[in-house]
Parts: structure tokens; C-alpha cells; sequence
């Protein structure tokens, strides 16, 4: 064969080929009545590739599950091949030769959620110290002058006079206490108590007592003793205190009632 003969088969070669794909595709956009029923996706596949005249190549695996819904009507066999594949996972792709190639949908895998950032740790609230006692913060010892007035209805132990009073605190709420009176109508007493502090913590501390009361000066008597009072904090140390008592003293026949107003320093 002679070069002119060779290069006239080429070109008439390229020609064939390039009239091909023209057909080809020219057979994929022209409209073209299907009619395929619903059925196993391999089967209906195979439908459209005789209807639409088109060459498709799918691989069984990704098809073998699924099931394709009806199409009936005038339709592109591109328009055709997609409804079809509408409602699977499948995607179709169409080489330079006119073959369509079907396959499962390239699913991207999420990127994972970006950690939180570290958190900065709150700091520890340090718990307020404990409120210190009255005793830790006052001091057990107390000391003080009253001034009272003793109703008496014997008489000799009655009228107003000063109490010198010391205390002594075992606890917040246990307390003994010793009151010396200065002589009044040739009486005099000394009551030696033990009293109890319902709230030694609070500023208004109420309290009740029992104990002795020694009357007299040239002739004493001893007798019981109750009393109640309320001692008004005015700091850890200093303190007004209101109080009244009653004593029974049968040896020299008084009965005093008691009532005081006085300040007080504790330490």
C-alpha cells in the first residue's frame, strides 16, 4: 500500500468513528417513549438499556437489593436513567464512548467533631471559718456591778443596793456565778448560782439559774435561789444584763425578790 493509500484509509477510519459518537449521542438526547415497570433494579437496567438503545455497564453488587420504580413515558434516555436511580445510592457517569457507567454514590465520611476547648478549671471557693464561740472569742471569766432592788415582804432584806457579780463559764452555755451585795438595812447577801445560756452565739442571750442565797449579817440563813435574766452583747466583751431572782430563806424569815440592771465585762 502506498503512503497516499494509508493515509486515505486513516481518515476514513477517524470519520467512521467520529460519525459513531455523533450517533451516539444524538440517541442519548433524543426522546423516547419508555415504558419499564417496577422491578429488581439489574432487570430494569437491563429495560432501559434496550428501550434507550444505549450500552450500560453496572457492576451486580450494589444492584442486587435494590428495586426500581416504574417509568412510563416520552423521556431523554438521560432523564429515563435517572429517575430510575432517584432513590437509590447510585450515581451514573457517561464515558467518552457513550457507555454509562453505574455506581454507588462516593459518601464522605463526617469529619469527626472538633474537641472542645479545655476548659479552665474554676477555682475552689474556700469555705468561710468557722464563727469562733463565745467562750473562744469572750474568754470564760466574767465580771461586773448591778445595781438592784429587793422587794421583801419580811422587810429587813428589802430596798436598792450594788452586786458586785463574777462569773465563770465551763462551756458556751454552763456558767456559775457568785453575787456579793453591799449592805443594806442591816442585810446583806451573797447568792453562789449555776445558770444555763440557751444562745451564747446570738447579741440577746437569755438564761436560767439555781443555786443558794446566804441573807443576813449578825444572824444568816440559807435558802434556795432560782433566776433568770438576758445578757445584751454589746461586743465580745462588754455586756448589759438584765436579771430577776427569788430566794427562801426560813432561818430568818425573808422571802426577797430580786430584780438588777448592770454591765459586765467578760475576758
Amino acid at each position: 500500500m502506498t503512503r497516499g493509500e494509508s493515509s486515505g484509509a486513516a481518515l476514513g477510519a477517524a470519520l467512521v468513528w467520529l460519525s459513531f459518537a455523533a450517533n451516539a449521542a444524538n440517541s442519548v438526547e433524543a426522546p423516547v417513549a419508555f415504558d419499564i415497570p417496577a422491578q429488581p433494579m439489574a432487570a430494569a437496567l437491563n429495560a432501559w438499556a434496550i428501550q434507550a438503545n444505549a450500552q450500560v455497564f453496572v457492576d451486580p453488587g450494589p444492584v442486587a437489593h435494590l428495586t426500581a420504580p416504574a417509568i412510563k413515558g416520552t423521556l431523554t434516555p438521560r432523564q429515563a436513567l435517572r429517575a430510575l436511580l432517584a432513590k437509590s445510592n447510585l450515581q451514573v457517569t457517561q464515558g467518552t464512548d457513550g457507555v454509562f457507567v453505574i455506581k454507588p454514590r462516593v459518601v464522605l465520611a463526617a469529619a469527626p467533631p472538633a474537641a472542645p476547648p479545655p476548659s479552665t478549671p474554676t477555682p475552689a471557693i474556700a469555705a468561710p471559718p468557722p464563727r469562733p464561740t463565745a467562750l473562744a472569742s469572750g474568754g470564760p471569766w466574767l465580771a461586773g456591778v448591778t445595781g438592784a432592788y429587793a422587794k421583801d415582804n419580811g422587810g429587813p432584806s428589802g430596798g436598792a443596793t450594788a452586786v458586785f457579780d463574777a462569773g465563770y463559764f465551763f462551756t458556751d452555755h454552763v456558767a456559775a456565778a457568785l453575787a456579793v451585795s453591799t449592805p443594806r438595812s442591816h442585810q446583806q447577801f451573797s447568792a453562789l448560782s449555776v445558770r444555763y445560756h440557751f444562745t451564747p452565739e446570738n447579741q440577746l442571750d437569755a438564761y436560767l439559774g439555781a443555786g443558794l442565797d446566804i441573807e443576813g449579817q449578825r444572824h444568816c440563813g440559807v435558802g434556795p435561789l432560782a433566776e433568770a435574766g438576758i445578757d445584751f452583747n454589746l461586743s465580745p466583751h462588754w455586756l448589759l444584763n438584765a436579771n430577776v431572782s427569788r430566794a427562801q430563806v426560813q432561818d430568818i424569815h425573808v422571802d426577797p425578790m430580786q430584780f438588777g440592771i448592770g454591765v459586765l465585762y467578760r475576758f
